[in-house]
C-alpha cells in the first residue's frame, strides 16, 4: 500500500473499482479519512473479498449541497480507485464487497434510515468495476447491486471527484466524458439546483493512511 499514482497496465492489477464515498453528519472529514481506512483495513484481511488490494488514487474532497432532501447538512465527498487481483464471479464478489462496505458503514454508526437522500454518517457506493484483462466495463443487474451506479451521470457530487480520476479511465468515465456529463448537466434544472465546490485534499492524513 504505497499510495503511489499508478498506470492502468501495470502493477498486476486485474480489475480496478471505484468507489464514491460522502458524509454530512459530524466531523465529515474525520469521517471520510476513517472510512479509508477501513477499506485499507479489508484489504488486508485474507478472507476479505478486497484481499490484496491497493489504493493507488484519491480524488480531491469536494463539498456538495445535499439532492432530494435538502433540509440537511452539506456533504463532504471524494471517489477512491483500488487495484487488485480478477475474480471468476463478478456476481458473488459484487455481493461480497457490497457487504463489506455496508459493514464499515455500519461500523461507523451508520443508522436504517426510513428513506432516500438522508443525513449520514458514511455512504460508500460502489461506482463501477473495470476488467483490465478483458478491457470491459462489469455489468450487473441484482436486487442489491446494480453495475455501473445508475446514477453516475446524474449526480454530479460523485462526477466532480470523477474528473479528477478520469486521466487515467476508460470510457464512459474518461475526461472527455465525464466533462461532456457535467456540462449537460449544468445546462439542465436538475443539475443546476445543486452546488458543488472544491473542498481541498487531506495529503498528510491520507499519507499515514495509505503507508
Amino acid at each position: 500500500m504505497d499510495g503511489k499514482p499508478w498506470s492502468r497496465t501495470g502493477g498486476g492489477r486485474d480489475m480496478d473499482i471505484c468507489l464514491g464515498l460522502g458524509s454530512n453528519i459530524g466531523n465529515t472529514e474525520d469521517n471520510l479519512l476513517k472510512a479509508l481506512s477501513l477499506i485499507k483495513s479489508a484489504a488486508s484481511a485474507p478472507r476479505s473479498p478486497l484481499a490484496g488490494a491497493v489504493m493507488p488514487d484519491i480524488s480531491s474532497v469536494f463539498l456538495s449541497s445535499p439532492v432530494g432532501n435538502i433540509n440537511q447538512p452539506y456533504f463532504l465527498n471524494c471517489a477512491v480507485m483500488l487495484g487488485m487481483p480478477g475474480v471468476k464471479d463478478y456476481a458473488v464478489f459484487g455481493r461480497r464487497l457490497l457487504s463489506v462496505l455496508k459493514d464499515i458503514e455500519k461500523n461507523m454508526g451508520r443508522k436504517n434510515e426510513s428513506g432516500r437522500y438522508m443525513p449520514r454518517v458514511i455512504d460508500i457506493d460502489i461506482l463501477f468495476v473495470y476488467d483490465n484483462v478483458q478491457k470491459n466495463l462489469i455489468t450487473l443487474d441484482l436486487p442489491e447491486l446494480k453495475l455501473p451506479h445508475p446514477e453516475i451521470f446524474n449526480r454530479r457530487f460523485v462526477l466532480s471527484p470523477l474528473l479528477d480520476l478520469s486521466y487515467n479511465l476508460n470510457k464512459p468515465f474518461d475526461e472527455e466524458s465525464i466533462k461532456k456529463a457535467l456540462a449537460e448537466l449544468e445546462n439542465s434544472d436538475a443539475g443546476a439546483l445543486q452546488k458543488i465546490s472544491y473542498y481541498g485534499r487531506f495529503d498528510e492524513r491520507l499519507t499515514r493512511i495509505l503507508r
